[in-house]
């Protein structure tokens, strides 16, 4: 498959019930926010990602407007659930996505949000050959709130000064070694042309990954946060843009 080709299938999928069904949901999730209930920003973040590959974060911005306000109070509710010290399941991460796609899309959310999940992660259980896509995330998540202890095994490392760290090296299918460069870039404060060859490649090569079940959108939007803000001190609205702008690209292409 092909950016061309998922571009095409997100897109018949708006236009034929995708949209309409997020539309629906809109008065059901402002209701459960009404309630309370942590469920008012669950769920949100995989039909976000594709709008975002199919049509850009300016669709999404619109989409989303009713239910801006909701996600703080959802994942306070969510993270209030999670007193104690038992393992949890990977539902954390579905929040986290939202907080993300919400933020790099250009809606103000307080930073406190996203730091709320720093000492869950580490209770957070994957694994890499179950749930490639969902250990990929936790590292990932991790490196954007800089918690070592939730990257730096899932990395292959044993601490941080086992991170190596070269100059616009490149990864082909190896989403660890990806994850390992981006979390030695921001241990030795790398720039951004340092990281820029490994996120082409890792863009040109994203839908084999996502045929393999290796990564997924969420996965992309994250490795772009990292790249673009935590490395590149860009703005985090603006890493969605980078998104899409990288995706019309390799689609003029014929990628």
């Amino acid at each position: 498959m092909t950016w061309t080709a998922v571009r095409q299938h997100y897109d018949k999928m708006l236009d034929r019930y995708a949209l309409a069904l997020f539309r629906e949901l809109v008065p059901q999730k402002l209701e459960l926010f009404r309630q309370g209930s942590a469920a008012a920003a669950d769920q949100l973040a995989s039909s976000l990602a594709e709008m975002l590959v199919a049509r850009g974060p300016a669709v999404v911005r619109r989409e989303l407007e009713p239910l801006k306000h909701v996600l703080p109070q959802s994942v306070a509710a969510y993270v209030q659930d999670c007193v104690g010290d038992y393992p949890l399941s990977t539902m954390l991460l579905e929040y986290a996505n939202a907080t993300n796609l919400f933020e790099i899309i250009g809606f103000e959310i307080p930073p406190e949000v996203l730091e709320s999940f720093r000492p869950l992660l580490v209770r957070v259980e994957t694994d890499r050959h179950d749930m490639p896509e969902r250990h990929w995330t936790k590292a990932l998540v991790s490196l954007a709130l800089d918690e070592r202890l939730g990257w730096v095994g899932i990395a292959g490392c044993t601490s941080t000064q086992d991170v190596p760290f070269i100059p616009r090296a490149t990864f082909e299918f190896n989403v660890q070694g990806l994850i390992r460069h981006l979390g030695g870039a921001l241990l030795v404060g790398a720039s951004l042309d340092d990281v820029l060859p490994a996120w082409h490649q890792f863009m040109g090569l994203a839908v084999t990954l996502m045929d393999v079940r290796q990564v997924d959108e969420q996965v992309i939007l994250w490795v772009a946060r990292l790249v673009f803000h935590h490395i590149g001190h860009q703005p985090l609205g603006t890493v969605g843009d980078h998104v899409f702008e990288a995706i019309n690209q390799l689609v003029a292409a014929g990628a």
